[in-house]
Parts: structure tokens; C-alpha cells; sequence
């Protein structure tokens, strides 16, 4: 009948958003109470747009250091600067260099992970 099989799909629809908020942070503190439906779905959306950035980030990151490495083995006297500098370190960098200037300089634009790019002044 038309009401046990819609009963069954908003049973097993309240199922998967239970399994989704199990996965999700914070969706499962002890101090928040069980998220509504909608609320769910938009922590979950957030959480996946806030890892794909992070991503990217460790990728550009991955890439700085191979382009590192590559300068390193051509010109073996630059690999010793640049291990002394570091990365995103200021060891090499010039001490009235800010942060976001640093991170332009490793990233091309501001880090989205550095606390000093994203803070408001």
C-alpha cells in the first residue's frame, strides 16, 4: 500500500541523515542537539567545500615543494638556501615581508589556511 511504502522512504531517508551527521564534526557533539534535515545537508556541504579547499592547498603546497626539489637537483648550491628558508618559514625572506606577501610569494595569492591571511585587520 501507497502509505507503508512512503512510510519506508522517509524511514530509510531519516536513516541515511543519521549515518550522514554520524561522519560529519561537530554534527555529533554532546553539547548540540540532533541536527534538523536541512541543517545536515548544509553542514555537510560546507564540511566537503572546506575540505576540497584544504586540498587544493596541500596540492599547491606538493607542488611548491617538487618545484623546490627540481630546482634543488639543478642547481645543488640553491638547495642549501633553500632547506635554510623553509617553507612557509621567514628564514629567507626579508624580516618587513608580511604574511600574506610571503604566501603570495610561495602561492601566488594568499594562503586560505594561514590564520594571518584570513584574519580581518
Amino acid at each position: 500500500n501507497i502509505n507503508a511504502r512512503e512510510r519506508r522512504r522517509m524511514h530509510d531517508l531519516n536513516d541515511a541523515l543519521d549515518e550522514l551527521r554520524a561522519v560529519i564534526p561537530y554534527a555529533h557533539s554532546p553539547s548540540v542537539r540532533k541536527l534538523s534535515k536541512i541543517a545536515t545537508l548544509l553542514l555537510a556541504k560546507n564540511y566537503i567545500l572546506m575540505q576540497a579547499q584544504a586540498l587544493e592547498e596541500m596540492r599547491r603546497l606538493v607542488a611548491y615543494l617538487n618545484q623546490a626539489a627540481a630546482a634543488a637537483a639543478l642547481h645543488p648550491a640553491l638547495g642549501a638556501y633553500e632547506q635554510a628558508a623553509g617553507y612557509p618559514f621567514s628564514a629567507g625572506l626579508p624580516p618587513a615581508t608580511s604574511c600574506p606577501e610571503k604566501c603570495a610569494i610561495f602561492n601566488s595569492v594568499s594562503s586560505s589556511l594561514c590564520k594571518q591571511c584570513t584574519e580581518k585587520p
